[in-house]
């Protein structure tokens, strides 16, 4: 399809990328273009200042013509915090439009919150989590519990504003103010004990540091940091003097001056929640309303539904989103589950299709069967007829139990004609639990006709 440019613009920098969406509901990132333009600097009595815009909108121009190159079909812009509390913002508006012909949407904090959730959402396996995306003007703090975002907040946590405002000061009255802000959320004790996710330039710089090198986005994303090395590295930049922090292996140079106020709402998060680590995502808001256009072009229902009841084994569950992402099926998770859904064995066996997998979790059985509708049909080896021998219909759900027990006797016992083995010799017990997930969604997609799924090559051809 015709590639997309989206375009960022925050306090600190402004960025775009230019993706195309891929028929089989993939894309790929064409080209990434970023400029450091400090917007949101020296702002006084609410006025961006004029060298401050004219840096904006003169990389803007560059933008545009890089889209125009690529035969961009559409350009999507947002704006966050700086143009959002800007007294002049329409004047600065006025001239991207005209100079640049770029029209910039100005995003609130709760609408900037929910395409950071997004951008998580879709290129991570999240169950429940706090993120937070740091950004030059405000922090938006996110609580996500069973795939859902419950709440959110924008705070006004930015690290350029605050590197502004504690210029000159101990980092202690930094630490204190962020505290006060974060420690007024109501909801925030939900939070308690959960992992953190970072989003925005401060948590891949936060990567970098730990690896002590430049990491490429993939690196980035999914990277687990434990809250000790977190609290290593945030000690580490706060000792060093501040015209030293360039230094730092793998500092981002153009962020050396406000790091400190960027990781310091991590660093207060992490001391209030207890929480055991931070979970980096290398997407953020300019990916967050890319998924959301890609999703609204794309918008299809999936061919089946896989559901995993009490899975125990990450690297089975990993393999069968694998399976369901490469197969258009959606995969439901019944809690609980043997594991948490970021551990790295589940993460590395589902590969890089985590962006293209439809992931819905559930408390228990009563709660799945509350929230879904359809024909439901029980993998079991206690089955008396053949997988194939159902006749299996789009939107069918196929329910296989924990590994080390099957599923319940009672939801069998109910409805055998809806129960489904695959055949084996005698004595053998049952197959890997990934495996019988494949087996029987492709014999389901066999019946079907493979709808949507691509069933030639012309590699061989060429």
């Amino acid at each position: 399809m015709q590639p997309i440019a989206v375009i960022d613009l925050g306090s600190n920098s402004v960025r775009m990328s230019i993706n195309a969406i891929c028929e089989d509901g993939k894309w790929q990132n064409l080209a990434k273009y970023r400029e450091t333009v400090r917007l949101g600097q020296g702002m006084e009595n609410g006025l961006l200042r004029p060298e401050a815009i004219e840096r904006v909108v003169a990389a803007l121009e560059k933008f545009a013509i890089a889209a125009a190159a690529a035969d961009c079909g559409e350009i999507v812009a947002t704006a966050t915090e700086a143009v959002r509390i800007a007294k002049n913002r329409d004047d600065f508006l006025s001239m991207a439009e005209q100079r640049a012909g770029v029209h910039f949407r100005v995003l609130s904090g709760e609408e900037e919150a929910r395409y950071s959730f997004l951008a998580v959402k879709e290129s991570l396996p999240i169950d429940s989590g706090l993120i937070f995306d740091t950004g030059g003007g405000s922090t938006e703090i996110m609580l996500v519990k069973n795939r859902r975002l419950l709440h959110s907040v924008s705070t006004p946590c930015g690290a350029v504003m605050l590197t502004e405002r504690f210029a000159g000061r101990p980092q202690s009255e930094l630490y204190a103010e962020v505290a006060s802000i974060v420690g007024a959320i109501p909801w925030l004790n939900e939070a308690m004990g959960i992992p953190l996710y970072g989003v925005g330039g401060s948590a891949r710089t936060l990567g970098c540091l730990f690896k002590g090198r430049k990491l490429k986005l993939p690196e980035i994303n999914g990277l687990e940091i434990s809250a000790g090395a977190a609290s290593a590295i945030y000690r580490r930049v706060d000792e060093t003097p501040a015209g030293e922090r360039a230094a730092i292996k793998g500092m981002d140079v153009s962020r050396a001056d406000v790091i400190l106020a960027g990781l310091t709402p991590l660093k207060v998060m992490m001391d209030m929640l207890k929480s055991p680590k931070v979970v980096l995502c290398a997407f953020g808001v300019k990916e967050g309303v890319f998924f959301e256009k890609k999703n609204e072009i794309i918008k299809k229902e999936p061919t089946l539904n896989v559901v995993l009841v009490e899975p125990e084994i990450p690297q089975n569950t990993g393999n069968i989103a694998r399976t369901c992402a490469a197969a258009g099926a959606a995969l439901h998770l019944i809690k609980p589950l043997g594991f948490e859904i970021s551990d790295k064995n589940l993460k590395r066996a589902g590969l890089d299709y985590w962006n293209l997998l439809d992931v819905h979790y559930y408390d228990s059985l009563d709660d799945f069967f509350t929230r879904t509708d359809g024909r439901y049909f029980y993998a079991t080896t206690k089955a008396a007829a053949a997988y194939t021998g159902a006749a299996y219909q789009k939107g069918d759900y196929i329910l296989f139990g924990k590994e080390t027990a099957g599923l319940p006797e009672e939801l069998l016992r109910a409805h055998p004609e809806r129960c489904v083995r695959i055949p084996m010799v005698n004595g053998a017990r049952s197959l890997n639990l990934g495996n019988s997930a494949a087996v029987i969604v492709y014999e389901a997609l066999r019946q079907m006709g493979f709808p949507t799924l691509s069933e030639t090559s012309d590699y061989l051809n060429k």
